[in-house]
């Protein structure tokens, strides 16, 4: 599980974000949706959902309306999320998106979660497979695939960080029937990020567009 390859304090980290910041990543993806000019009542689902971050910059821009659902593998992350946001209850689900499907939706959101799991392929099939509108993907790109295993210094599992080549990427979606265009990450500039010994990785966002028929 990812809760127990993280050090001692993340989920305090995760909750205290979740009352008292609204983070970049989040901003910029809802300034792509805005920018899109979608007719209103769309479903968003919010992949790897954490404790509600996603959801609370919703409520702050006055989408609240917009029909919003997190899924996430960690039940100890859906239950903070409830208690921090009471409204939540019945719109998130304990979900192993490498095995089963998603509901459909108009807009998938995933940040920092893809580059974890164990059968990417799967996930990021089920959330192509899912999506009817816009897929926003923040990940780590670069020329070629890249997989590490990482060991935080008090955690008690290890867990994966990989790199997706950008020809991945744009083929993966591009034969699914999407047209992608990277952007640069907000929060990081998309510069090298040293993550452990060997490990360094950059951030895009990952922008796929479902070409109508």
């Amino acid at each position: 599980m990812f809760e127990k390859s993280q050090e001692d304090g993340y989920l305090d980290l995760c909750i205290s974000r979740a009352r008292n910041e609204y983070l970049t990543w989040v901003e910029q993806f809802l300034d792509i949706i805005e920018n899109e000019n979608y007719d209103g009542g769309l479903k968003i689902n919010d992949i790897g959902c954490n404790v509600g971050q996603f959801w609370k910059g919703l409520k702050k821009r006055n989408l609240a309306e917009l029909s919003y659902y997190g899924f996430d593998y960690e039940l100890i992350y859906l239950n903070a999320a409830e208690k921090i946001f009471p409204e939540l209850q019945g719109r998130l689900y304990h979900r192993d998106v490498t095995i089963e499907p998603l509901p459909n939706s108009d807009i998938s959101v995933c940040s920092a979660t893809l580059e974890h799991l164990p059968s990417f392929e799967a996930g990021l099939a089920n959330i192509i497979k899912s999506t009817n509108k816009m897929v926003l993907l923040r990940t780590f790109l670069g020329d070629s695939q890249l997989t590490s295993i990482n060991m935080k210094e008090g955690a008690k599992d290890p867990y994966l960080i990989r790199q997706f080549s950008f020809h991945e990427i744009f083929s993966t979606f591009s034969n699914a029937g999407f047209t992608v265009t990277i952007v640069r990450d907000r929060y990081t500039d998309s510069m090298p990020r040293y993550l452990s010994t060997g490990v360094i990785r950059s951030f895009f966002i990952i922008k796929a567009v479902k070409n109508q028929q």
